[in-house]
């Protein structure tokens, strides 16, 4: 069943030389059939007119139809921002919405503050810049990432048409590689595994390795695996920690 859509076409104010108006201030069209909008203007000779239609939705452009084309603003963008990265690593920031037409640019920003874009000029300003900003595809990689870098990020997506729009912020941890840590835990797990290994040897000469060992007529069975233990992951991880 067809439903039937309101149309309103907007009236613009009298400007010096020009007058809009319109045949129809309400137009009634039903679903998916042709509806007609008309747009009656005047203007003084050697003007240069741009006529567009927008269609206003809660009070904001929802589309603009200009030369035979229709333009869309932005929609809020998907802004990817890992939580914690560990310093001198690779780190990708993306942002991207899919409705603007033309397709939006995007500008990241680092706790309220617009990134610069590395422009290649050698400029003061963007001579200490670590990161690589694509306002195209809306990514934002690190190459080095660095303890500085840690902060809130978020993203804003704008085509020109409506109101630009941006993704909520979000916050990035970065923090040193424990190196002393895992040279510790390398060294413990070491030392584990070299008193396991002079166990075993001392054991083997004193005999307590053998293929079966009776004790009132039950049978057990004793061997190295038995007598070392084994360093599971659980382990590593703790020692990592």
């Amino acid at each position: 069943m067809s439903s039937e859509q309101h149309w309103v076409s907007q009236i613009y104010h009298k400007v010096t030389g020009i007058a809009i108006e319109t045949d129809n201030k309400n137009v009634k069209a039903e679903e998916f059939k042709e509806a007609i909008l008309s747009c009656k203007h005047k203007f003084s000779k050697g003007m240069s007119l741009r006529i567009e239609w927008k269609k206003i939705q809660s009070q904001e452009v929802s589309f603009v139809y200009y030369n035979g084309e229709f333009t869309v603003p932005p929609t809020t963008p998907i802004c990817v921002v890992p939580n914690s990265a560990m310093t001198g690593t690779v780190v990708e920031l993306s942002c991207k919405e899919a409705e603007g037409s033309p397709p939006s640019e995007y500008q990241w920003y680092k706790n309220g503050v617009a990134l610069l874009e590395k422009t290649g000029t050698g400029s003061a300003r963007t001579a200490n810049i670590t990161y690589t900003m694509n306002k195209k595809s809306g990514t934002l990689i690190f190459n080095t990432v660095s303890k500085n870098d840690t902060g809130e990020y978020f993203c804003v997506a704008s085509n020109g048409i409506g109101l630009p729009q941006k993704c909520s912020m979000k916050r990035m941890q970065v923090d040193d590689l424990n190196v002393s840590g895992i040279i510790a835990a390398v060294v413990i797990v070491a030392l584990v595994m070299a008193l396991c290994g002079l166990g075993v040897l001392y054991a083997q000469k004193k005999g307590y390795f053998t293929s079966k060992v009776q004790h009132s007529n039950k049978g057990s069975q004793m061997s190295e695996k038995d007598f070392c233990p084994k360093v599971t992951d659980q382990m590593l991880a703790f020692l990592f920690m």
